[in-house]
């Protein structure tokens, strides 16, 4: 479930709309054979009436919006990273608290003007009402403003499905994404972190009618844990949230530019990170020998699985093991 604020106005283009509507609504009227006082008093009711229900409905739809409590872990580690959670329910506390205001207002000045006295009184309570509840959105225009912020952010988010998920690991160069669409049926989805320049790469396939998922991280479980900055750090702890598996991909004839020794750090890093399988793969078999293969799994000190992604040869292995109960 991706996670979504609705579009949230300004505190000032709100009030304007607001107003708007209730000077056109309230012109619509039509009340005849009552004295003077009562039609005023209509009127301005009518106007406080419509001002609250603009105001109140709009604000609503955002309180509407999923609890982040309630989302998956890995959204909730995206949340926290790219908007902050504290704040956005602090934001999301200062709208119920003023929907909660202009209602209780509302009550108290339709009562006023019900049983105003004079046509002058009704169109002062009228703009009282209007000044207070004006007051109120400008009170918390900062936290509207976060919200419209955080709106926007999370339309960015990456769109991933709640389903058993393969990771896909390795050294830039060593044949990443070249296993992804090696594995899946159609071309894979870029999507981008809201909070970095790094992007992922989505792809699906199926096997007896499961569908599963596999995401590719450019820039992220590419290289050692100190070379990456602390936004990275965090992206990867949201990704531990997503992954069930993980295919690391080895290039050992070391044309991807860099050495079997840096490849195997990196290997060790992200199975300690990572509670999950990781699975070891050596990719560019087409361009390998047997002996040097042999040598590298003693190296490894366990089983590895040996593909050539570029000619799918050696892949639907990987993916038996990969999704093995």
């Amino acid at each position: 479930m991706l996670p979504r604020i609705p579009e949230i106005m300004r505190a000032n283009d709100l009030i304007d709309l607001a107003f708007r509507r209730a000077a056109k609504e309230s012109s619509l009227l039509t009340i005849r054979g009552v004295p003077r006082l009562i039609r005023t008093r209509k009127k301005e009711e009518k106007k406080v009436k419509v001002v609250a229900r603009v105001i109140k409905k709009h604000l609503n739809k955002v309180l509407k919006a999923p609890r982040i409590e309630e989302l998956p872990s890995f959204y909730q580690e995206l949340v926290d990273i790219a908007i902050g959670i504290e704040k956005l329910k602090k934001s999301f506390g200062a709208v119920k608290w003023a929907v909660k205001k202009i209602d209780s207002l509302e009550k108290h000045y339709r009562y006023k003007i019900r049983t105003s006295q004079t046509e002058a009184d009704a169109s002062k309570y009228r703009r009282e009402f209007y000044g207070r509840t004006a007051s109120i959105l400008r009170d918390i225009s900062e936290e509207i403003d976060f919200l419209r912020d955080a709106s926007r952010k999370l339309r960015s988010f990456p769109v991933v499905k709640d389903i058993f998920t393969i990771v896909i690991a390795g050294m830039p160069n060593v044949g990443k994404s070249t296993f992804l669409k090696a594995i899946t049926t159609s071309k894979p989805k870029i999507e981008s972190y809201p909070f970095t320049t790094k992007q992922i790469l989505l792809g699906y396939f199926k096997r007896r009618y499961r569908e599963y998922q596999v995401v590719d991280t450019p820039g992220l479980l590419d290289r050692p844990l100190e070379k990456r900055n602390p936004i990275e750090k965090q992206a990867i702890l949201a990704l531990k949230h997503l992954a069930n598996v993980i295919i690391f991909i080895f290039d050992i004839s070391e044309t991807c530019g860099f050495t079997r020794e840096e490849q195997l750090k990196v290997f060790k890093e992200i199975s300690s990170l990572f509670k999950v399988k990781v699975i070891p793969v050596v990719n560019k078999a087409d361009i390998l020998d047997k002996e040097k293969i042999k040598e590298f799994e003693e190296k490894i000190g366990e089983k590895i699985f040996v593909c050539s992604a570029l000619k799918k040869e050696g892949v639907e292995n990987i993916i038996e093991e990969a999704i093995k109960e």
